[in-house]
């Protein structure tokens, strides 16, 4: 199986978890508007910040596919 992301969906991953944990870390409404900005303007679609990240994060998810799909072939569930 291969999964890829493209650097909207990198992006859009990024926000989410960006927003939620801005809303779960208890931070002052003045820290979430200042992450907000913060990502609003430093990770813009097509910049090298987002390429590179959605670059590690596709590396990353096949890293972890291919482990799993080891972890399965060698599982011994029949002891």
């Amino acid at each position: 199986m291969k999964v890829e992301l493209e650097p909207e969906e990198a992006r859009e991953l990024l926000a989410f978890v960006v927003d939620r944990l801005a809303d779960e870390a208890g931070l002052s409404d003045d820290d979430r508007a200042a992450l907000r900005r913060w990502r609003a303007e430093s990770v813009r679609p097509g910049s090298d910040a987002m390429r590179e990240l959605t670059t590690k994060l596709n590396a990353e998810v096949a890293r972890i596919l291919q482990s799993k799909a080891r972890s399965a072939v060698m599982r011994h569930d029949w002891q």
